[in-house]
């Protein structure tokens, strides 16, 4: 089973359900503004940083079942490791863009992210899309790569992160099933090799504005060199594209109550 790089954005902090449900009310993310309010926590000052200057978000009014799917809970202990995970991803783009964290509009988007996750991984267990511990395996460690850590530091950040062993696994496994669902729906997704060209000029031009932004210019690989990336890069985002439209599709038809 071919692993969605999508999912192994755990290791860089960003939610793994996040892209996979972001088109559920057809909205991109968008900067988000900031509330006053922050939880105190261990390490944390009177002004809600932590001691390495992160914000902590405020999760006190979070109630005890934050969303029903078609009958499931998504319960407290779900939704916060990940609003914080996003919550830290947002903060760090908060400082770049000096545009501050919407902690109300963030946790709506965590609910709907993770709503949209369970009616995928629904509709994966009602086709017996099956996820064997060898899946798992393989998808942690590539997970732990991702982030050019090794499995024992990455199951260490990700436990810093309010997400344990058990719970990691957990949600490789879903989205896992996510990836085989989407496959079953629409097939292997073919990439041409024009696709390949468009993804490599992308690439190139990025690379030209960050060499314009550092002041320092690097040699860019050939595409030949480059293609079984780019190869990947394309499958990735068309994968993407079909989650976030299948998940739409799945929402409308489920029963959803959202808490929050």
């Amino acid at each position: 089973m071919r692993t969605n790089r999508w999912l192994l954005g755990l290791a860089m902090s960003v939610s793994v359900v996040a892209l996979a449900a972001c088109g559920s009310q057809g909205d991109e993310a968008k900067p988000q503004e900031s509330s006053a309010a922050a939880e105190q926590s261990p390490g944390a000052d009177a002004s809600g940083q932590d001691a390495s200057g992160q914000g902590k978000p405020s999760t006190k009014d979070i109630p005890k079942v934050v969303a029903e799917v078609n009958g499931e809970k998504i319960t407290k202990d779900d939704f916060v490791p990940l609003f914080e995970t996003q919550y830290q991803q947002m903060q760090m783009q908060a400082q770049q863009s000096g545009q501050p964290v919407d902690e109300k509009d963030l946790k709506k988007q965590t609910a709907e992210n993770l709503v949209s996750t369970k009616v995928l991984t629904q509709e994966a267990d009602k086709r017996d899309i099956s996820v064997s511990d060898k899946d798992i395996d393989k998808a942690l460690k590539e997970s732990a790569k991702s982030g050019q850590m090794s499995e024992k530091d990455f199951l260490k950040s990700m436990k810093d992160q309010g997400m344990d062993e058990k719970k990691v696994r957990s949600e490789l496994k879903n989205q896992l099933k996510i990836e085989g669902l989407v496959e079953d729906e629409y097939g292997e997704f073919k990439v041409s090799g024009e696709e390949i060209g468009q993804a490599y000029e992308q690439a190139k031009s990025q690379q030209e504005q960050m060499a314009q932004q550092g002041g320092q210019q690097q040699e860019m690989p050939s595409i030949d060199e480059m293609r079984p990336q780019l190869k990947e890069q394309v499958k990735s985002q068309k994968s993407n594209e079909a989650t976030q439209k299948y998940a739409k599709k799945l929402r409308k038809k489920a029963d959803v109550t959202i808490n929050l």
